[in-house]
């Protein structure tokens, strides 16, 4: 076999290498996103959910915040252009305090949440469990929520 003959066949031993390494990859990271994804909708299904985003953040800061005298939505779209399921919704609360004790800023305090629609409506899902995978995962595997 000639040196020429030696180089290609090195050279497609190493392409075909590759290749099933990146399939590898991408399989392996397409697993992955699907047991997470599924294990979060799981835990996501027992949480109550609400009618809109903007209505489920209100009524978590209803348990958040302790004398609550105004709440203003801010802000509610989705998280992602191409994930219509995930909303992020930003909301300015004024209180007394917040539940765990903390004080407020004068000008109110400003959380922001993840709500992730499902069969029986939006629910929380925090930055944790990453939102935008779950959603991706909800929407690319067709997964029940």
């Amino acid at each position: 076999m000639n040196r020429k003959m030696k180089a290609l066949l090195g050279i497609s031993h190493a392409s075909v290498l590759a290749m099933g390494l990146v399939a590898g990859l991408v399989l392996g990271g397409l697993l992955g996103l699907y047991v997470h994804s599924s294990t979060h909708l799981g835990d996501l299904r027992h949480q109550v959910a609400y009618p809109t985003p903007e209505q489920a953040m209100l009524a978590l800061v209803n348990d958040w915040y302790v004398g609550t005298q105004k709440v203003e939505i801010v802000s509610a779209g989705r998280a992602s252009p191409f994930l219509d399921d995930l909303y992020f919704v930003t909301a300015r609360v004024w209180a007394e305090r917040r539940a765990d004790g903390r004080a407020l800023p004068a000008d109110g305090d400003v959380p922001g949440c993840c709500f992730l629609r499902l069969k029986n409506g939006w629910v929380l899902v925090p930055e944790g469990r990453c939102p935008t995978l779950i959603a991706l995962g909800q929407w690319l595997f067709g997964l029940d929520g």
